[in-house]
């Protein structure tokens, strides 16, 4: 049996949760035209990968509008538990 979360420099895995900010960059992105039936109403949206800014975190998001490697994106919602951005600038 694995830990399901340690952390990556020391290998403990106690946690404890920072403000980070909402911002950030596409780091990677995937098209989805056939989705799960749950968001179905949402197709054609896109799967995320955002570098956050000023740390050292990725976190998968949904965005509705096209987007590019590289974008700048912001958090806009959290929908269903799903963390939700847009591009901006």
């Amino acid at each position: 049996m694995t830990k399901k979360y340690i952390c990556p420099k020391c290998l403990q895995g106690k946690m404890e949760e920072t403000e980070v900010l909402s911002r950030g960059e596409v780091y990677s992105f995937t098209e989805v035209h056939i989705a799960p039936a749950e968001f179905e109403h949402l197709a054609p949206y896109n799967v995320v990968l955002v570098q956050l800014s000023e740390a050292q975190v990725k976190v998968t998001t949904r965005i509705l509008e096209p987007v590019q490697i590289g974008d700048v994106v912001e958090l806009e919602k959290i929908e269903n538990g799903a963390y939700v951005y847009k591009k901006i600038g």
